[in-house]
């Protein structure tokens, strides 16, 4: 994929108006069309050029079929061939087709930098489903950052309000520590969790992005509130264009009125320009990111070590459950989830078997039991 250097990006704002910065866009929807539509790309253009953008990301599409997502991926290739150096693409695919992963590669090969937007609520699976989690090692074999679509899970209705739990979020996290994760909208309000040391830590290579943020937040509140909460570094500005993101003033697309707002924060330059550009380059390899918060790609490192036996209560149930087979039935017969909702990645062994009326003496034969069967996998060839 061809990528210049930050040096030689030309910045198109205008100096005697506003100090000019290289902005680009994380969360754009362009609808542009590989046919007959060059007013359209050329809307794309003059949008950009208008509001002083250099480089945009056009983002996916959440399609139920495969087949749409491929004519999807299809334009936006087409268009980042047509101008390498405006654009970059991250493919979309339906996680649930066995050709998804075929998808990934070919997208790759053709200059996509990253997947997404992906929509787990609207197109059908969980981000612990078999065929999310083979999705998203692929991944973190080719070093692919992925972002998925988050919404707050209270306040009002609107078209695209989902409700896969915040919980699977972190869960992903936890899982795959050294994958990249970008998600949607602020992350449907999972950053202010960050102000937990341990949640921060879990969620070290999670990026959010600020995505049709005026039509939710006033934007110096969210801005100030986020910015108490996460590292600067892991903000990415988002446009969601061309959704108009100030529909009582105007209802055609504007990439610039967004940006001016988050011009006129009271925040230092330089965390303005990480905020509208730097932080996205460094993301994309675009730029050094030495000093990003980011954990470093490392390769195969398990979110789930297994656990060394014996099976001890402060265990987790689902590490239990994924490093030994043989002790699921025995969850099972306890009545102890280790596979669903009901069981997050974290809970304890501990936990989980008092809030099912296991008292301690019971719970000494059911770690008794477990590490039976954990003997007996062992030694059987």
């Amino acid at each position: 994929m061809h990528f210049q250097p930050p040096e030689a990006f030309a910045y198109l704002a205008d100096a005697a108006e506003r100090e000019p910065y290289w902005a680009m866009l994380l969360g754009l929807h362009a609808k542009t069309r590989q046919t007959a539509t060059s007013a359209e790309e050329g809307r794309v253009l003059a949008d950009m050029d208008r509001a002083g953008i250099d480089r945009a990301v056009i983002q996916g599409e959440y399609y139920r079929q495969l087949e749409s997502c491929v004519a999807a991926n299809d334009r936006a290739l087409a268009l980042y061939r047509r101008h390498p150096e405006r654009f970059l693409v991250f493919a979309t695919v339906q996680p649930t087709d066995d050709r998804a992963l075929d998808e990934v590669r070919r997208c790759v090969a053709a200059g996509a930098a990253g997947i997404g937007e992906l929509n787990p609520y609207a197109q059908g699976f969980t981000l612990d489903s078999p065929a999310f989690l083979r999705l998203a090692e692929t991944c973190i074999d080719l070093d692919l950052p992925i972002l998925l679509h988050v919404n707050e899970p209270v306040g009002r209705y609107y078209p695209g309000k989902a409700v896969t739990s915040l919980a699977q979020y972190y869960d992903l996290a936890l899982r795959f520590p050294e994958l990249t994760i970008i998600l949607a909208h602020w992350g449907g309000g999972l950053f202010f969790y960050e102000l937990m040391p341990s949640v921060r830590q879990a969620l070290r290579n999670v990026w959010y992005d600020t995505a049709a943020s005026p039509l939710l937040y006033p934007t110096a509140d969210i801005f100030a509130v986020a910015l108490r909460c996460v590292h600067p570094r892991k903000i990415l500005f988002g446009s969601d264009y061309p959704l108009p993101l100030f529909p009582r003033v105007s209802r055609e697309p504007d990439l610039s009125a967004f940006l001016n707002d988050i011009m006129a924060l009271d925040i230092a330059p330089d965390i303005r320009d990480d905020l509208l550009g730097y932080n996205s380059a460094r993301l994309l390899g675009l730029m050094p990111s030495e000093e990003a918060p980011a954990l470093e790609s490392s390769r195969r490192s398990n979110a789930l070590p297994p656990p060394r036996y014996p099976i001890t209560a402060a265990m987790s149930v689902a590490a239990i459950a994924a490093a030994w087979s043989s002790t699921r039935a025995v969850l099972e017969a306890y009545g102890i989830p280790w596979e669903t909702v009901e069981a997050p990645l974290w809970e304890p062994l501990r936990q989980a078997a008092a809030a099912r009326g296991i008292g301690p003496e019971r719970l000494k034969r059911l770690l008794a039991d477990l590490n039976a069967a954990v003997q007996h996998e062992s030694e059987t060839p």
